[in-house]
This record gives structure tokens, C-alpha cells and sequence, in this order.
């Protein structure tokens, strides 16, 4: 018998609507220092430190924001003002901003590829490419506009191993996702609704209707649905995994767990779902940064080695610039094993998927009234 768990529901994207008061394209941001086309970062910096501040605008955790921020702080002088929320309030309010002409953030970056296609769209994301581009990977973001400069993560089936046998962390090894449909678990998983976000939604939609429908379905999903006992975000799940609430909980991206596990001790393990979908945060400079040059001089730090190094160790993500150093600390525990090459990344652009999740397809009515999900 399943619970119809009723928890906080983020919101999904709805700046949409106000693109309509803006007319704006994309802008190339230029440093007024800058003579033709050669890069000069000393007179770059100088032209930065002489704005003397940045905003940035991100959905990513608060503290690892800020310690990374921290970091450019301390290299060029130039403090940092945060904002921060979850994707779809954090562009709601971006977006306001830039249709009223009222710009605040330099720069604007968050783990959602359709977000940041709308702001570029909009031509709120100036035209950029900084110096170390070819450390990027060209296959994320829109490279010349934003990018991939901090991590990506992929999803994951996560468990508290004080809660589970070694038949069932076995099982879960095997096939993470289709270890869920199994009657033994009735009861204690937690699962993320898939209108969190459309990460979370392709994630579902992947395994009901895409690669994996064959192995799981939505034959599978009604498996799952009725052994879940829990629906909420990520951290709340987690939360409830530590306490003990409930014992599995998916799909949770790594690197909410990784975090509990090397900063708290939490007693807590996870199994990378194969195959998976996979996000990164995407970063950019608004066209109309108050503070240009500081937007172009944080893009330029933060596409150095150094600066995702330093991301990876705060983050327990995996870095993404080609030169820099995985700060992980939980790659070594006996329980780890790394995700597999099965990712799918491209999902935005995916039509037979955005024609489900839209307004006109039935994903979101199908999945809610399988899992009793009313929220």
C-alpha cells in the first residue's frame, strides 16, 4: 500500500511570458581597456577592480557559492554579492529584471539548459569566450555564450547502508532503477517528481518511455509507485534517508549525498542509475552587466583549472575543465563505483520528450496519478 506524500513542489520555469517585453539580442560585451582584438588581462583586471564589485546570480548550494566566489575574491580583490535560489524563481526574477531594464546580476548561471537557452533567446546572455575555451567541453552549454565551468552531475539511487542487507545492496548494484520495482522495498523509497525540473523529468521519462522503457516502463513505474512511501526534492529525501524515515531515495543527483557523506559522516551510500541523466550548471555574462568587466574577468578565473579544481573539492562533483584536479574524497571508499558512459545529456532538445512534458502532453497527469502525487 503507498502513501501519497505531499511535499514542496519547486517551481518550473515560468518566465517564459515575459519574454514578449523584451526585444533585446545578443550583445558582445567589450572592455572598454581592450584595443582590437588582443587580450590584455592586466588591463582587464584593472578595468574590473575599477568597477569594484560583482553579482552573481546561481541555483547551486549557498555554501559552495560562496566559498568558490571566495575564491576569485581573493585573487583579484573584487567582492562578491550572491544570489541565490532554486532554477525556475531565481530566472523568474532575472527575468523580470531584465524586461523592466532594471539589470542587477553580472552573471547568471544555473544547472538548466532550457533556462539559459530562453535567457540567450532573450538576449540576456552577452556573446563570450574565455581564453582556457578549449579546457570546455563544446558539447554542454552554447560555447560563445555560456558555459560548462563548474561540474556535471548525473542521478543517482541513494540508501542508507545501516538500513539495508548485502542481498539488497546487491540487488541495487545490478540495476539501481529496477531494483526500485522490487516488492521488497514496499514502503521505504522516496522518489523526486518529475516536475522538479526537466532534468528529473527526463530521468522518469527515460526509464517509462525512452532507452529504458524496455527493462522498466510504465509497467515498472506503477512497481514503484507502489512501494514509495515519500515524494520531495532531493534534499528533503536525502534528509529522510539519514534519519532513517525511509531507506532508498531516487532520483538524487550525486552530488547532494557526496556532500553528506565527506562533510557530515551521514551514513549514506549511492549507486549511479545506468542509464542516466545528466546536467551541468551553465554560466554566462548578462548583456547588460552593471559590472562588465568584473562578469568578463570572473568568466575568465573561472574557466582556469584552479578555480573547477577548487569547485570539485567544495562541490564532491567532478571537475569539468580538461586540466583540473578531482577534489573527491569519496572515489576511494570500497563502496564507490563511478557512473557509467550512459548519460543523456541532450534531453532539451529532445521532441518527443518536450511534447510529453508540455502543456498539451499528458506525462505529468499520467506519472501523478500513478504515485497518487497531488501536490
Amino acid at each position: 500500500m503507498r502513501t501519497k506524500g505531499v511535499y514542496a513542489t519547486l517551481l518550473i520555469v515560468a518566465a517564459t511570458g515575459l519574454a514578449a517585453c523584451s526585444s533585446a539580442v545578443p550583445t558582445t560585451v567589450t572592455a572598454p581597456t581592450e584595443s582590437g582584438s588582443a587580450f590584455n588581462l592586466e588591463a582587464l583586471t584593472a578595468a574590473a577592480q575599477a568597477e569594484g564589485s560583482l553579482t552573481l546570480y546561481a541555483d547551486s548550494t549557498e555554501s559552495v557559492l560562496r566559498g568558490w566566489s571566495d575564491g576569485f575574491t581573493k585573487e583579484y580583490g573584487i567582492p562578491v554579492t550572491i544570489l541565490r535560489n532554486t532554477a525556475a524563481p531565481l530566472y523568474q526574477q532575472f527575468a523580470q529584471e531584465q524586461s523592466a531594464g532594471q539589470a542587477i546580476a553580472d552573471v547568471f548561471g544555473v544547472v538548466d539548459a532550457a533556462t539559459m537557452a530562453d535567457a540567450r533567446e532573450n538576449g540576456w546572455i552577452a556573446q563570450y569566450t574565455p581564453q582556457n575555451s578549449d579546457l570546455l567541453s563544446k558539447d554542454l552549454g552554447d560555447p560563445g555564450y555560456y558555459w560548462a565551468l563548474q561540474s556535471s552531475t548525473q542521478q543517482t539511487v541513494t540508501y542508507n547502508p545501516d538500513n539495508v542487507t548485502e542481498d539488497e545492496v546487491e540487488l541495487i548494484l545490478k540495476d539501481p532503477v529496477k531494483a526500485m520495482t522490487d516488492p521488497r522495498f514496499a514502503g521505504r523509497v522516496g522518489v523526486v517528481q518529475p516536475q522538479v525540473s526537466q532534468g528529473v523529468g527526463a530521468f522518469w521519462y527515460l526509464y517509462s518511455d525512452g532507452a529504458a522503457a524496455a527493462d522498466v516502463g510504465w509497467d515498472g513505474l506503477e512497481d514503484i509507485a507502489d512501494n514509495t512511501a515519500m515524494i520531495a526534492d532531493n534534499l528533503t529525501l536525502v534528509q529522510n534517508v539519514i534519519q532513517g524515515e525511509i531507506d532508498f531515495a531516487f532520483p538524487i543527483v550525486d552530488s547532494i549525498p557526496a556532500a553528506q557523506i565527506v562533510q557530515n559522516g551521514a551514513p549514506l551510500q549511492f549507486a549511479y542509475a545506468t542509464p542516466a541523466t545528466g546536467s551541468s550548471a551553465l554560466t554566462g555574462i548578462v548583456a547588460d552587466a552593471p559590472h562588465p568587466n568584473a562578469a568578463r574577468l570572473f568568466l575568465e578565473w573561472a574557466a582556469e583549472p584552479d578555480a573547477n579544481s577548487l569547485w570539485s573539492k567544495l562541490s564532491q562533483t567532478a571537475p569539468i575543465n580538461a586540466e583540473a584536479t578531482d577534489g573527491r574524497e569519496f572515489t576511494d571508499l570500497d563502496w564507490y563505483q563511478p557512473a557509467g558512459d550512459d548519460t543523456w545529456f541532450d534531453f532539451g532538445t529532445d521532441p518527443e520528450f518536450l511534447a510529453a512534458i508540455s502543456a498539451d502532453g499528458d506525462y505529468f497527469d499520467r506519472w501523478n496519478e500513478m504515485f497518487g502525487y497531488t501536490g
